[in-house]
C-alpha cells in the first residue's frame, strides 16, 4: 500500500512540475522559520509573510511541522528560548491560523496550552540562543534577555559578534593553525564558531567581569566538551557549586532589569525602542568587560535615551583585580591564580581572566597571539586607550601577527577616535571586505565593519 502511494505521489509530480518546488519550497521556509525562532528573533521581525504562512498550515500535517521545527524541536528539550517568548510565537501562529480560516489541529492547541501551564524561571532572565551553521551543526549559548545586565553589556551576543563568526566560516584559512586570542568575547559565539569551522592551534577567550566568564565557560562546556553529533544528548546535571551560581545570576538579572518583551526585543534584537537601532552609542565607564554589580544599574529601554549608561562600582572594581574564575574544576584545569582555565575536554581551549588597564599584573602579560579577535569592543571613546595599548602590545613587531576587529558602526566620533587611536601607536588598519552569506538573523541596519590591524614598522 505504502508502495502504490509514493508511486501515485511520484506520477503526482511527473503530471505537475511545480508539484516538487513547492516541496522544496515548504522546506525552505520551515528551515528559516526555525533557525529564526531558536535565535530568538523578535516575533515582529520574523521573515514570515501571510502567503508563507498559508502555505505552511495548509493541513495538519503541516501544522505539526512548523511545530516541531520550533516550539517542539528536539534542540528546545536541553536548550529552550525564552519561556515567554515560545508563548508569544505559539500565540502568533494561532492568531494566524485563525485569520486565515484554516482548521487548527489539536497539537497547535495542545502545545499552546502546555507552555501556559508552565512557570517562568525566575523572570526568564536566562534563555538559550541557537545560532545554526551552513552544515547544520549548531551553536546554543546561553545568555541574558537585556541588553546590558549587572553593568556590562557582555552576557548578550551583539551583531558585531555574529558578523565576525559568519565572516570566520567563509575565511578558515586566516584561524587555521594560528593561536587565537578574543578579546571582550562575551558568551562566546565568535569563538565556538572559530574553534569548529577552523583547525586552530589554541583558542583563548578572554573577558573581565566574573558572571560573563562563568557563562562562557559553561556555553564552552555545551559546544566544546563533546562531539557535535552528540549535541542533543542529556547533559549531565551541574553541580551544587553551578546551581548556586545560576540562581545567583539570575536573582541579580530579575532585581537589576525590568521585565524584557520577547517578543519584540530579545537580547539579539538590541533595539531600545522605535527607530532607536541606528543611533545608539554605548557610553559606559567601564572596559567592556569591567565588573559592576550595582543594583541600581539602568537598563537600556527609554526612547528618549541615545546611549547605554553603565554605572561603576568602585568597591566591586577594586575586588575585581583580584578575581577567580568560577569554573567547574572537573571539567576545567585552573592556574595556581586561578585566573586562567584550561579546558580538560580540549587543551587548545582556555579561558582567561583579562584586564585591559592592567595587563602587566594580569595574565594578560603572557598571553601570545598569532591572531587576535574581538567584537563590538570599540563602543566607548573612554575605553579606546587601554585596548589600543594592549592591541600594540600582542601585535609585536617580527611575530606577524595581526588583529580583526568588528565593530558595529554606531558614532562616527568613537570610530574615528579609535583610527587616531591606532595610528598614534604606530598600528595600520584596513577595512576587511565583510561575509558574503547571512547565516545568522540580527539587524544589518546599522552598518558592521571589520578592521584588519598590523604593527607598522617605523
Amino acid at each position: 500500500m505504502t508502495g502504490a502511494i509514493t508511486c501515485r505521489q511520484n506520477m503526482a509530480a511527473s503530471i505537475d512540475p511545480n508539484m516538487s518546488c513547492r516541496r522544496h519550497h515548504i522546506e525552505e521556509l520551515l528551515e528559516l522559520l526555525g533557525t529564526q525562532f531558536l535565535e530568538m528573533v523578535p516575533i515582529r521581525k520574523m521573515k514570515w509573510k501571510d502567503e508563507e504562512t498559508a502555505a505552511l498550515v495548509a493541513t495538519p500535517q503541516l501544522q505539526q511541522r512548523v511545530l516541531h521545527a520550533t516550539v517542539l524541536n528536539p534542540v528546545c528539550r536541553l536548550h529552550p528560548p525564552a519561556l515567554s517568548y515560545r508563548t508569544h510565537f505559539m500565540k502568533q501562529l494561532i492568531q494566524k491560523l485563525e485569520q486565515l480560516d484554516a482548521e487548527i489541529c489539536d497539537e497547535v492547541y495542545e502545545t499552546y496550552t502546555d507552555l501556559l501551564t508552565q512557570r517562568e524561571d525566575d523572570d526568564d532572565t536566562l534563555c538559550y540562543k541557537t545560532y545554526t551553521l551552513p552544515d547544520g551543526d549548531r551553536v546554543s549559548l546561553q545568555e541574558s534577555v537585556n541588553l546590558v545586565s549587572q553593568g556590562t553589556t557582555g552576557l548578550s551576543t551583539w551583531q558585531a559578534a555574529q558578523h565576525l563568526a559568519e565572516w570566520i566560516v567563509e575565511n578558515p584559512g586566516v584561524l587555521s593553525d594560528r593561536n587565537i586570542v578574543e578579546l571582550g568575547c562575551g558568551l562566546g559565539l565568535t569563538g565556538v564558531v572559530a574553534c569548529r569551522a577552523c583547525s586552530v592551534k589554541s583558542y583563548t577567550f578572554t573577558d573581565f567581569h566574573a558572571q560573563v566568564l562563568f557563562l562562557l565557560a559553561k556555553n564552552i562546556e555545551t559546544n566544546l566538551s563533546h562531539p557535535p553529533s552528540s549535541s542533543l544528548q542529556q547533559a549531565s546535571p551541574a553541580d551544587t557549586r553551578d546551581k548556586k551560581m545560576f540562581r545567583k545570576i539570575k536573582r541579580q538579572l530579575s532585581l537589576t532589569t525590568d521585565k524584557t518583551d520577547l517578543s519584540c526585543t530579545p537580547s539579539g534584537d538590541h533595539s531600545l525602542g522605535a527607530g532607536e537601532d541606528t543611533g545608539m552609542e554605548v557610553q559606559a565607564v567601564l572596559s567592556p568587560d569591567k565588573p559592576n554589580n550595582n543594583m541600581g544599574v539602568e537598563e537600556a529601554g527609554e526612547e528618549d535615551e541615545d546611549e547605554i549608561s553603565v554605572s561603576e562600582d568602585d568597591e566591586v572594581r577594586a575586588a575585581g583585580n583580584g578575581a577567580k574564575l568560577e569554573v567547574n574544576e572537573a571539567r576545567w584545569e585552573l592556574d595556581g591564580k586561578q585566573q586562567t582555565a584550561v579546558l580538560r575536554a580540549d587543551p587548545r581551549v582556555s579561558v582567561c581572566w583579562l584586564d585591559w588597564e592592567q595587563t602587566s599584573t594580569t595574565p594578560g602579560s603572557s598571553l601570545q597571539a598569532d591572531v587576535i579577535l574581538g567584537a563590538d569592543v570599540v563602543y566607548d571613546p573612554s575605553i579606546i586607550p587601554s585596548l589600543v595599548r594592549l592591541l600594540r602590545k600582542l601585535l609585536e613587531p617580527g611575530k606577524k601577527s595581526k588583529a580583526f576587529i568588528a565593530s558595529t558602526v554606531r558614532n562616527e566620533d568613537t570610530r574615528d577616535a579609535f583610527l587616531i587611536a591606532l595610528s598614534s601607536e604606530g598600528l595600520s588598519y584596513s577595512v576587511v571586505e565583510g561575509p558574503k552569506q547571512e547565516l545568522f538573523h540580527y539587524d544589518r541596519m546599522v552598518p558592521i565593519e571589520i578592521l584588519k590591524i598590523t604593527f607598522q614598522p617605523t
